[in-house]
């Protein structure tokens, strides 16, 4: 055998670091949504009562409760993450006050969401 009926090999060449298109990770960040989605459905809060309210991360828990008490709520409890509150909304505007006073979104309170219990 001679060394000209053999084929060399191809190298790949390196990938560029711009070759990246926001395209390819579509079905990533489809699925992310949809799986957000289908996990937050179980733990919509209600409109009144009792709810979890998420603030950003690093709130004081001290910030949250000041926050709660200016929307007109009352204080449930706390959880285990010290930025999500367990509130009583006792009308329907409760949420939209605490949307205005910074909360980010509200939850059933259940599993991490729920009060902590002595």
């Amino acid at each position: 055998m001679d060394d000209q009926s053999m084929t060399p090999v191809q190298q790949s060449r390196p990938r560029d670091k711009g070759d990246t298109s926001p395209l390819q990770f579509l079905p990533a960040i489809l699925f992310a949504l949809v799986s957000a989605i289908a996990l937050a459905a179980p733990l919509r809060a209600p409109v009144t009562g009792e709810m979890a309210v998420v603030f950003p991360p690093f709130t004081s828990e001290q910030t949250a409760w000041a926050l709660v008490r200016e929307a007109g709520g009352s204080i449930v409890g706390p959880t285990r993450i010290p930025s999500i509150v367990v509130a009583y909304g006792h009308d329907a505007e409760f949420q939209s006050r605490m949307r205005a006073l910074g909360s980010l979104f509200f939850l059933a309170a259940e599993g991490l969401c729920a009060p902590l219990t002595a």
